[in-house]
């Protein structure tokens, strides 16, 4: 597909998520706690955040709606972490040993 020549290809738009989701991937292996509360959660996405949109703005320095594109990625992520997983997945099973505000008895 053939481009004008004064329009260059949104590469920001897709360096970015994908610089974002490397991140999360890296911070998962490196220190998988900030995944088991609201506040690390919300670490990780602005690390994700700050990543993406940096080397969006990096790569596509004629634009300024990468930012916006790599935001809303991070946003659909965290909906879909905390909200349809856990649907998806079920409710634990009585006994188990995890799950939201449950201790194990001794």
């Amino acid at each position: 597909m053939s481009q004008l020549p004064n329009r260059p290809a949104n590469q920001g738009g897709l360096i970015g998520p994908l610089v974002a989701t490397i991140t999360l991937v890296v911070l998962g292996f490196v220190a998988p706690g900030f995944y088991a509360s609201d506040g690390g959660l919300l670490l990780a996405g602005t690390f994700a955040f700050m990543t993406g949109t940096g080397a969006a703005a990096r790569v596509d320095t004629r634009r300024g709606r990468s930012g916006g594109i790599v935001a809303g990625y991070i946003v659909a992520l965290l909906v879909v972490y905390r909200f349809i997983l856990p649907a998806v997945l079920g409710p634990f099973e009585p006994g188990s040993p995890g799950g939201p505000a449950t201790s194990v008895p001794r």
